[in-house]
């Protein structure tokens, strides 16, 4: 079962809420005049902890890859004290993966 990107956002933005991260979709969709308004490698869901902390999460489905920009970004959101995840599909359901598990 292949589960929605829409699907995997909403799932991440409920269940991090649920312990108090304050989380926003942020979107890199051309929107009349305004075009690529986000640059290249930001995160689909940015926010804070309840702590303060900048929080990224990257939503890939099965099959989607990080980009070189990706990657990038995330690693050094991780390196600078940020929390980051990917939140994909493990074993047909939605999950959070955190940055020092993924192998790229």
């Amino acid at each position: 079962m292949d589960i929605s990107a829409n699907e995997l956002t909403k799932w991440a933005k409920l269940n991090l809420g649920y312990i108090g991260f304050r989380l926003n979709r942020v979107n890199n969709i051309p929107y009349g005049k305004r075009k690529g308004t986000v640059e290249k490698g930001w995160s689909d869901i940015q926010g804070y902890s309840p702590n303060g902390t900048y929080v990224a999460i990257e939503v890939k489905k099965l099959g989607d890859k990080l980009s070189k920009e990706q990657k990038e970004r995330l690693e050094d959101i991780h390196k600078c004290g940020g929390i980051v995840y990917i939140c994909t599909e493990v074993d047909n359901k939605a999950a959070l993966v955190e940055w020092t598990k993924i192998k790229l």
